[in-house]
């Protein structure tokens, strides 16, 4: 698989960071879309994978396939995103993509979270993780404060939209302390039961969410070497109002056409 063949992919898998990285020049363009080719392979283990232990085992070998490209000497597997992946470990310390592996644990054992501040925590390692990482391969120069805002903003959003996905695979992003205070529980939402519980117990995800758009706004223009990284976040708004008050529902999309002009404003103003 070469780079066509990961854009290819993420033009159906992730079209927004896809989008936002094809603002990038030729070098930079080629990094993200190894790494969001990455991310896709490790994210997409809970989603195809009913057992828990072939799951775990999927995480085990690009745990250890991460390591080889890290060992000396360097050992790369026969995958083309380990071999794209081996071009961008000058740039990326093995830590971080480990702890990208990392996260996506809790997701094959369908462990449910246990309050606000674990959703929180999935999302800093996930999608927060993810764009440090995109920054990094843009090399540019950003506080932390942006991807935090910018990655919370996106991560919280793409959970909410996902919950009836996530829900029945035990992983619905809402508190477990503020379900079982509704009288609801993972079980109940894995088969599609408690709606009203969990309409109550994800508004305190929603309002994360909406605090982190805010914090991300108030940040002003985006510089513009980092755009390509994290621009995509500005779409985050446009989801989350497209969020129906049932979190079970399926939320509509805002059309790709606008998401494109959108984005080629924030190219043109960083705003």
């Amino acid at each position: 698989m070469n780079d066509e063949n990961f854009d290819t992919l993420l033009q159906n898998s992730d079209p927004d960071r896809r989008l936002a990285a094809l603002l990038a020049p030729p070098e930079q363009r080629q990094r993200l879309l190894t790494l969001y080719a990455f991310h896709h392979e490790i994210a997409k283990i809970a989603e195809a994978t009913s057992e828990s232990l072939i799951g775990e085992m999927k995480l085990t070998w690009w745990r250890d396939a991460v390591d080889d490209l890290y060992a000396d000497p360097t050992k790369v597997r026969r995958h083309a995103v380990t071999e794209g992946l081996s071009e961008l470990t000058g740039l990326i310390g093995c830590d971080a993509l480990q702890g990208l592996i990392l996260a996506r644990l809790d997701d094959v054992t369908a462990r449910p979270f246990a309050d606000l501040d674990e959703v929180v925590a999935y999302v800093d390692a996930t999608a927060v993780a993810l764009m440090d990482m995109a920054v990094r391969l843009c090399e540019a120069e950003l506080d932390k404060a942006w991807t935090q805002s910018a990655g919370r903003a996106w991560g919280l959003a793409g959970l909410l939209r996902a919950f009836a996905h996530r829900a029945s695979i035990g992983r619905a992003p809402v508190p477990g302390d503020h379900l079982s205070r509704e009288g609801g529980s993972a079980a109940m939402m894995a088969q599609g039961l408690g709606r009203e519980p969990a309409a109550i117990a994800v508004k305190p995800v929603r309002t994360a969410a909406l605090q982190a758009m805010a914090e991300f706004k108030a940040l002003g223009a985006i510089p513009a070497a980092a755009v390509p990284a994290l621009g995509y976040a500005v779409l985050a708004p446009a989801y989350f109002k497209r969020l129906p008050d049932d979190p079970f529902a399926i939320a509509t999309e805002p059309a790709l056409l606008g998401r494109q002009l959108r984005l080629s404003w924030l190219a043109l103003t960083g705003r």
